[in-house]
């Protein structure tokens, strides 16, 4: 991955017409997660690590490069982070992209191998709508480099993405905002909170990828 999005292009993602309570809610939940603070109550069960690890779901997925292909494809050999998005979002979809933005700069940083087989992924939940070519450009716009790619799932397995990845968000999102880690063998291994802090999700990603492990430790555990 290359060194390609600066904090001011980041900044600019945020929609001029963002409300002011989701930009409170949006502040709350990064101080909840600077400062170790408990996920909502509903949502708690779902945070963290997943034991045992889930295989994700036996779907088809369209990616930006325009190849159709299962999603167990694309995952197999990498540590990934999902991120689900639809194109049209106004409000909080370009926060999580500045998120994973802000990922890519985290692991750019590291500069060994240990990036190699890393990915991040973009998965949209509006398949009618993101194209190939509207997930291209949506990569283009957050800067987007290599490790970092965009799908959408075939309309048929939309159901089933949304089953598995999805969650009731506490931000009053109509889609979850927390990113799913997946290791090289295609399985879900951790659920992040909601708009996680980038660095930790990177420190994440290159600690299940040294480790070759099925799940990285709890944040803050050496």
């Amino acid at each position: 991955m290359r060194h390609a999005t600066r904090n001011s292009e980041v900044s600019s993602v945020w929609p001029a017409g963002l409300g002011r309570a989701l930009a409170r809610r949006v502040l709350l939940a990064g101080l909840a997660a600077a400062f170790g603070l408990e996920p909502l109550p509903g949502c708690a069960h779902d945070i963290g690590l997943v034991k045992p690890p889930i295989e994700v779901p036996d779907v088809t997925v369209v990616s930006a490069d325009g190849v159709s292909a299962p999603l167990s494809d694309l995952l197999r050999g990498r540590v990934t982070a999902i991120q689900l998005m639809f194109s049209k979002c106004k409000s909080i979809c370009p926060i999580e992209a500045a998120t994973l933005a802000r990922v890519q700069e985290a692991l750019e940083a590291v500069r060994d191998n240990s990036t190699d087989n890393i990915q991040l992924l973009s998965l949209s939940i509006d398949p009618a709508t993101d194209t190939p070519e509207v997930l291209k450009a949506w990569l283009e716009r957050f800067g987007a480099q290599r490790g970092w790619t965009a799908a959408a799932p075939a309309e048929a397995d939309l159901g089933r993405v949304r089953a598995f990845f999805d969650r009731a968000s506490a931000l009053g999102e109509d889609h979850s905002t927390v990113i799913s880690l997946v290791d090289r063998n295609g399985r879900l291994v951790w659920r992040s909170l909601e708009l996680p802090p980038p660095d930790e999700v990177a420190r994440l990603l290159v600690q299940l990828q040294r480790a070759g492990a099925a799940s990285p430790q709890t944040p803050g555990q050496q």
